[in-house]
């Protein structure tokens, strides 16, 4: 975890995985050390990142999977 990204306040950090299964009910998940305005949500049917101003269609890569519990649900994007 980067530690100079703080955990925001009562966030419950969760795997991959678990973010994967949030996304399915509707919610909207991002990673601490996302230190800026990126989230990731079920869009039109497609798995998709909001990034660099407009949302794509999300390539997981290994770093999102490995080992991380840094993820937390979003409750409104920025």
């Amino acid at each position: 975890m980067n530690d100079l990204t703080p955990t925001p306040k009562r966030a419950m950090t969760m795997s991959f995985f678990d973010a994967l299964k949030r996304i399915s009910e509707g919610k909207m998940v991002k990673r601490i050390t996302w230190a800026n305005k990126d989230y990731c949500l079920m869009k039109d049917g497609w798995l998709s990142i909001y990034t660099k101003g407009d949302f794509h269609t999300w390539s997981i890569s290994d770093g999102d999977i490995i080992d991380t519990q840094d993820w937390i649900i979003v409750t409104e994007p920025n």
